[in-house]
């Protein structure tokens, strides 16, 4: 694997992972760079991302960590359900990804979101190839795609991938919520869309093993892999190749939420130190199947997450899988990490971190090692691992993609998940 002496980043699509490294040697920095390719993934992944979802995020910067969460509420005039909406209009909040990109550039950024939008307008307007992981759920979800015409029109078009209302919706994006809130569909109406704004808080964090592991606070659910650290049986005189050492990781969560979810993980490590740990979804693949007409926006269904008596208008999410992270070390980041996977996340980054910081393996084989996950049929194993007692995973991306970036003396030692279509790149 190669080792990065300045900069580097790690994302599930290698045209988005390459548009991230030309931004940083451009001269932008990392904050830049992860604009720069969220917005790429929003063309080029829309199962998983897009402006119509949420995003939560993690800065590390000149000594300071932060936390960025956007995300959005129920619409106002949302009617009460006695079983909350799995897909369709009523599966939808409103959309935070686009107000924190927008706040994450303002305050970190050093180039503009006109001309870091640029590539992704580009891929939109002239088409793009589907990666294999693209089409591979597209022939999965194609009958709730066939359920509504903007998505079918988009989506289940012959290649390449042409998106031109979603490259004349880039081309605007700091007028995003008053262009698309005017014309989203009931019950959302313009005020639920003027009203969205992103929210910096302060990431939580325990200490285990020398490192000081950060994880996002509530609503993110990323503050429950502290928890299940500081119950974490001693691993040191096991190994992956052992049941016991998974069943100790396995017994730290007290949460076993099954839930499968689409998201995208992308990092960014820039020549001056900053670090971006970001989370963008649509929630489930391809979000509420539904696509703001004029505008390629396709709306995320994260209002799954509520219960019935939780689903009032106007409501914020109580509970959000996005847990972007990182580990310090003296106060510096040591490893910029995350996945996709729904509430799986805080599973993978435990068995990631182990296998790192206890097995000693590289970032590269602790990322591509088989993983384990509670699914909704129970607890779920990749091939490859031990007897733990559980059953084959159902289709490769309930493993999730993980990415990370490891700071060692040497550089930087990026890593993409093969599972993904992605690249690890860097200088």
């Amino acid at each position: 694997m190669p080792v990065f002496p300045n900069a580097a980043v790690a994302s599930p699509h290698y045209l988005a992972s390459s548009v991230g490294l030309s931004t940083l040697t451009a001269g932008g920095n990392a904050a830049d760079a992860a604009v720069a390719m969220n917005l790429v993934l929003a063309v080029v992944y829309p199962h998983m991302c897009g402006l119509g979802g949420d995003l939560i995020a993690m800065v590390w910067n000149k000594g300071e960590l932060h936390g960025l969460n956007s995300s959005g509420k129920l619409p106002r005039n949302a009617g009460k359900h006695e079983k909350v909406p799995k897909r369709g209009i009523g599966s939808a909040t409103v959309p935070g990804g686009v107000a924190g990109l927008l706040t994450l550039n303002e305050r970190f950024g050093s180039m503009g979101i006109d001309e870091l939008a640029k590539p992704a307008i580009r891929y939109a307007r002239e088409g793009v190839a589907r990666a294999a992981g693209l089409a591979n759920i597209t022939e999965l979800m194609r009958p709730m795609l066939e359920r509504e015409s903007e998505a079918t029109r988009i989506f289940l078009s012959e290649n390449p991938l042409v998106q031109e209302d979603l490259a004349n919706v880039l081309d605007s994006l700091d007028t995003f919520y008053e262009d698309v809130g005017s014309v989203a569909p009931p019950p959302f109406d313009i005020e639920d869309f003027r009203s969205h704004e992103a929210e910096w808080v302060s990431p939580m964090t325990t200490d285990w093993r020398g490192l000081q592991v950060a994880e996002m606070p509530p609503t993110s659910r990323g503050y429950l892999a502290l928890r299940a650290l500081d119950r974490l049986e001693p691993l040191d005189v096991l190994t992956p190749d052992e049941p016991e050492w998974h069943q100790r990781l396995i017994r730290s969560f007290e949460d076993h939420d099954g839930h499968d979810g689409d998201t995208i993980y992308l990092c960014a490590r820039d020549e001056k130190g900053m670090s971006v740990s970001l989370n963008q979804s649509l929630s489930a693949a391809f979000g509420s199947g539904v696509v703001i007409p004029g505008t390629g926006v396709l709306l995320h269904n994260r209002a799954e997450y509520f219960t019935p008596e939780e689903y009032v208008g106007g409501a914020t999410l109580q509970r959000h899988t996005l847990s972007p992270a990182m580990a310090l070390q003296d106060g510096e980041p040591r490893l910029i990490f995350g996945s996709m996977g729904g509430p799986a996340q805080i599973q993978f980054h435990l068995q990631i971190l182990a296998r790192i910081f206890v097995a000693g393996q590289s970032v590269e084989d602790a990322i591509a090692a088989p993983r384990w996950r509670f699914g909704e049929g129970g607890l779920l194993a990749e091939s490859g691992l031990p007897d733990i007692g559980a059953a084959p995973m159902p289709f490769p991306g309930s493993a999730g993609h993980a990415h990370a970036i490891l700071v060692t003396d040497d550089g930087l030692r990026a890593a993409h998940d093969p599972r993904s279509d992605g690249a690890a790149l860097g200088y």
